[in-house]
């Protein structure tokens, strides 16, 4: 596949922007993981916005079939 150099240029911007976030992304779960476990939760997490998740299945857009939270919410590293 051919991609002119404005595709190219726009590929690389996105991977630009993801890898200057994934360290937030990273920070913000960490946090929210340290959160749970400091308030006594040891289950498996499934999500990290709520506990109604019972199990991943695959859904809409990556995120769990089970739950109405966004992909970002869950326990996905």
């Amino acid at each position: 596949m051919y991609l002119t150099d404005a595709q190219e240029q726009a590929f690389k911007e996105n991977a630009d922007d993801i890898v200057k976030l994934e360290p937030q992304l990273d920070e913000v779960h960490a946090r929210a993981v340290a959160r749970l476990e400091g308030a006594g939760f040891t289950d498996v997490l499934n999500c990290l916005a709520c506990s109604a998740c019972e199990g991943w299945t695959h859904g809409d857009d990556g995120k769990c079939g089970n739950c109405p939270h966004g992909f970002f919410a869950h326990n996905v590293k």
